[in-house]
């Protein structure tokens, strides 16, 4: 229907008036730029007291990965202590995040229709040139699209590049043979085919900085001691200290990973803001230290809370440097293997501690057995 909508829209005669504009903000009373940088703030506050709550009123107390009591004599910090210490990378980041983007005015934007009929000629001018590949390769690109006329119009035209003319590439008239084909193609690759690009970009690019710095303050014994150590205070981590760490880790592995990313991707504030926020959501429930079965995260991706808890014990410190795929740590081999014995050490806690988990009864009545599927 979009796409219908996108070629009756759009005249194929004449492009559109094309005049950049300040874009207008979500919120009248913040630019989005400001936005970008203080609602993953807002995000990671409320997201840590929802796991804040759980932890206080021992709500689902059965999915923890650790009891209670395994965090008070193990964690190096008290709560109030990490608190502290998340508070100051909140305030590094956004100082940071404001000073670089000190005086930068709105993102200028042109019309849709512009927009989506630029694209389309880029979609036709690509177009016209596979009949060129397929006269190289020996076929008859002419024949072939005649042949596929009366069975599909849409595909004769794709064969045929859109013109009669099929050595004629990229000429000024390209814009009077527009397609409703063209102007469907540009409509699915503005709205959604670009931005998913930029996303899995930005994604390349935080996963892949994240895992080697991450993997180096390890394999340094000297960056180990002095900056990343800090975050290892914890143990048993808990959902609003996972960014407690070293303000020189806070700059160089999180804050920089970031804006590398925005920039490779070209991420506008808009999308900014989206992105860092997911991460951000992603980060608590690594940390929060529960495994729910109906998460649906750990579905789509084996990096989950136990993936990460695993680094944080002492046996598990080489091991899963990964934040937010899995790629890194299958490809190098720095993935925990041994499953069955990480299970037996988790279950030497819980017994110690006098608890019982929920894999435990579920596994005995033959209930979501999916429940411990995250990888080790």
């Amino acid at each position: 229907m979009a796409a219908s909508n996108a070629s009756t829209a759009f005249s194929p005669s004449s492009s559109p008036s094309c005049h950049l504009s300040p874009q207008e903000p979500l919120l009248p009373w913040i630019s989005d730029n400001v936005l970008a940088i203080i609602l993953p703030t807002i995000v990671y506050a409320v997201a840590g007291a929802f796991f804040h709550l759980l932890d206080t009123y021992e709500l689902f107390g059965n999915y923890r990965i650790h009891p209670t009591e395994d965090e008070l004599k193990r964690n190096h910090i008290t709560r109030w202590e990490c608190l502290k210490g998340v508070v100051r990378y909140h305030v590094i980041q956004i100082s940071i995040g404001l000073l670089l983007n000190h005086g930068a005015s709105p993102p200028m934007v042109g019309d849709q229709a512009c927009r989506i009929h630029d694209a389309a000629n880029m979609v036709h001018n690509a177009r016209r040139i596979i009949p060129i590949i397929l006269n190289t390769i020996g076929i008859d690109a002419k024949q072939l699209s005649h042949a596929a006329q009366g069975t599909s119009p849409t595909l004769a035209s794709i064969i045929g590049g859109g013109d009669d003319h099929l050595t004629s590439i990229m000429t000024s008239t390209a814009q009077n043979h527009l397609t409703p084909f063209d102007f469907a193609l540009a409509t699915f690759s503005t709205n959604i085919l670009v931005p998913a690009l930029q996303y899995l970009v930005a994604l390349i690019v935080v996963d892949t900085w994240i895992y080697f710095t991450h993997r180096l303050c390890h394999v340094n014994r000297t960056l180990y001691r002095l900056v990343h150590a800090q975050h290892h205070r914890l143990y048993v981590s808990y959902a609003y200290g996972a960014v407690y760490a070293h303000w020189l880790e806070t700059l160089f592995l999180d804050i920089l990973s970031f804006v590398l990313a925005g920039e490779i991707a070209r991420l506008s504030p808009r999308q900014s803001m989206l992105f860092a926020s997911a991460a951000t959501v992603k980060t608590i429930s690594d940390h929060a230290g529960y495994v729910f079965p109906w998460d649906p995260l750990r579905f789509l991706n084996p990096n989950g809370a136990r993936f990460h808890d695993l680094h944080h014990q002492t046996w598990g410190l080489k091991h899963n440097f990964s934040t937010y795929t899995v790629f890194w740590d299958n490809l190098l081999g720095t993935t925990w293997a041994d499953r069955a014995g990480a299970e037996k050490r988790y279950e030497r806690v819980w017994a110690l501690t006098g608890g019982k988990r929920v894999q435990e009864v579920q596994g005995q009545k033959g209930v979501d057995k999916g429940v411990t599927e995250e990888v080790y």
